[in-house]
């Protein structure tokens, strides 16, 4: 039996291929998986390449390994940087690319070559066994037509394809039988999703899944703001397994840098579209994106920024710093912004969003509701773990393991970013 060890870095979406190569390795019998690295003839590496600061960590990981382990660099860095691996690290046993990860177990095999970049249409398609969980990932759809003007994923996903909406229905059908009641489907821009052949659009995909018995609960992400539409709005307030979560990236408070980033939204659109959600669907939770530092913002477009945080009062935000990434448009408006400054304006940010999710989670103590049994707490052995309806973390003392099951729980606490509450 060939042991094998996945160290996945990056985005859900990641987490997802991580999970198909273990998958499509173990449905075989020449392989066995194992929960390190020293045990491992083989260490696969799936990247990330958004930002530098990932490239870095992944190549310094890499580094600790490679001399003495058969390493396989997989993901969105080895679709960037390709060859360059190679001289970086000539040892390295495979170079694997977005497009190739059904191919994982012909690779592990051994093969002449070194480089798996190639573009296939089928690279959903192969079945894979998953662990049994209670909430997975599904990816609908692959890659970006956007091009925002800092983001490298056109470049290294390619396109966007959707997946054709029978296979989507056929997994998640699968991974219910083997136990699955919540699911995430993932996308660079799920809003964009569209099954040419069937004329099958976002909300109408969703409309499908939610027809599946069995399932419980559905989420979604990435949603691009252009993109969203009445008709997603009302599907999600009318179905009641839909979770009421919108991610909705902002990016930026300025108009000026929305244009620079090449958003192809205002933030009046933008405004008039949490509007709507919001009147729509009490209780929803939205979060969102910042990005500070983007070339070109003055301290008026940051405060820009701060205004509209305060204004929206979002649950959270995922904060960053701008880096150049080699290849994107914004490369060449050069790096404007000092570091410092780029670290005072998302330490403001971080602080502020920190007090404003604080607020809005206080108003949620003594709230009842249903929420769906992830499992046993990692922390604590006599919690569970559960997720409300608007996608709120709420902790309770349980003797009786209710995985799976939607059970009445009511807010007693914060927690940090989640909640402590009672089994009602």
């Amino acid at each position: 039996m060939k042991k094998f060890f996945i160290r996945t870095f990056g985005c859900q979406m990641n987490e997802y291929d991580s999970e198909r190569m273990a998958g499509i390795l173990l449905k075989g019998k020449d392989y066995i998986q194992v929960d390190s690295e020293d045990k491992a003839d083989f260490i696969i590496v799936n990247t990330c390449s958004v930002r530098q600061h990932a490239e870095n960590r992944e190549l310094s990981y890499i580094g600790r390994y490679v001399k003495n382990k058969k390493v396989i660099v997989a993901g969105c860095m080895a679709q960037n940087l390709k060859e360059k691996l190679l001289n970086l690290f000539p040892d390295l046993y495979a170079v694997v690319g977005t497009s190739n990860f059904s191919s994982i177990a012909e690779i592990l095999d051994g093969q002449n070559e070194k480089i798996f970049i190639k573009e296939k249409k089928d690279i959903y398609s192969v079945e894979f066994e998953r662990k049994k969980k209670v909430d997975g990932y599904i990816t609908i759809m692959q890659g970006c037509n956007n091009f925002c003007s800092y983001c490298i994923v056109p470049y290294v996903r390619g396109r966007e394809v959707s997946r054709p909406y029978e296979e989507i229905v056929k997994e998640i059908e699968n991974m219910v039988k083997q136990g699955y009641r919540e699911v995430t489907l993932l996308g660079q821009n799920v809003n964009s999703y569209f099954d040419e052949k069937a004329k099958i659009n976002f909300p109408e995909l969703l409309k499908i899944v939610h027809k599946i018995d069995g399932l419980l609960r559905i989420k979604f992400m990435t949603s691009h703001p252009k993109d969203l539409t009445d008709e997603l709005i009302d599907t999600i307030k009318k179905g009641e397994k839909f979770v009421k979560h919108f991610h909705l990236p902002l990016q930026s408070g300025s108009d000026k840098i929305l244009q620079l980033m090449n958003r192809k939204y205002s933030i009046d659109e933008y405004l008039q579209k949490i509007e709507k959600i919001r009147k729509d669907i009490p209780a929803v939770n939205i979060s969102t994106d910042i990005l500070v530092g983007f070339p070109g913002e003055e301290e008026k477009d940051f405060l820009d920024t701060v205004d509209i945080l305060n204004k929206i009062r979002f649950d959270d935000a995922f904060s960053f710093k701008y880096s150049v990434r080699k290849g994107t448009q914004a490369e060449k408006y050069g790096d404007t912004v000092d570091e410092k400054e780029k670290l005072r304006r998302l330490n403001y940010v971080i602080e502020l969003q920190r007090k404003i999710s604080y607020d809005i989670n206080k108003s949620y103590i003594g709230f009842e509701t249903e929420s769906l049994v992830y499992g046993i707490s990692y922390k604590r052995k006599n919690e569970l773990k559960t997720g409300t309806i608007n996608n709120k973390k709420v902790f309770v003392r349980g003797e009786k393991d209710l995985t799976g099951k939607l059970v009445k729980v009511k807010i007693k606490q914060l927690r940090g970013d989640s909640f402590a509450g009672i089994l009602l």
